[in-house]
């Protein structure tokens, strides 16, 4: 038997993989395949090269998920420079100014500075600010009631429902499409609050990645008008 064959099947069987064994003797796999192909393997070989495989994957879906998340913000980073122009074209609308200043002082923006969750949220207790939201969203964004998620925070669980009816009559967004929560306080806390929100608080949410930095775009152009 030659000696580099014998070479082979003495790596093979200590768990090294063809590709190694090509690269220390400079064999082809494809001999390497013909040579070993019937070499029986200990536990402990087989453990060896499972254990090899299972890191090298693991380290190309690293490497992948990274490269996403690369191409990624730099999609992200386009679309907001597109809005931020895009943004002009819009100033002579009151409802664009109000509808992203409003925004920008009370939406949910921590996803265009690393936050993971990269979606709209906007809430309010203010039935008038949450309709004025409502137009903004459907008219510059083009979303539709039927896209539209709503969150309820609320802390009398019991009222859960009356909550529920006020907010769809007041945004026409389905039932269907309502979150319900209810969060609860202790009683010492509940004797010092003053007044509580009969209706809780409304958050109108819109999962849409492009929207929401579209909407990072137009803060950023708004910024720059009056600053």
């Amino acid at each position: 038997m030659r000696s580099d064959k014998k070479q082979a099947i003495k790596l093979r069987l200590n768990g090294n993989s063809y590709k190694q064994i090509s690269d220390i003797l400079n064999v082809p796999k494809s001999t390497l395949s013909s040579w070993l192909k019937d070499i029986p393997l200990s536990q402990k070989a087989q453990n060896k090269i499972q254990s090899r495989l299972k890191s090298n994957s693991i380290a190309k879906l690293i490497e992948r998920n990274k490269n996403r998340t690369v191409l990624a913000k730099i999609n992200h980073e386009k679309i907001c420079k597109e809005a931020e122009k895009e943004a002009k074209e819009f100033f002579s609308d009151p409802l664009f100014l109000l509808g992203t200043s409003l925004y920008w002082a009370e939406g949910y923006k921590q996803g265009a500075y690393g936050s993971k969750w990269k979606s709209i949220d906007f809430a309010n207790s203010d039935p008038d600010m949450i309709k004025i939201m409502m137009n903004f969203f459907i008219k510059f964004l083009n979303i539709k009631k039927s896209e539209i998620k709503m969150r309820i925070m609320i802390h009398d669980e019991n009222n859960i429902e009356n909550a529920v009816n006020f907010w769809h009559k007041i945004t026409g967004v389905p039932k269907k499409n309502f979150i319900k929560t209810s969060t609860k306080i202790s009683s010492s806390s509940l004797n010092k609050r003053k007044r509580i929100l009969e209706n809780g608080t409304a958050h109108i949410r819109i999962n849409n990645v492009k929207s929401f930095f579209r909407l990072i775009g137009w803060i950023s152009g708004v910024k720059t008008k009056f600053i």
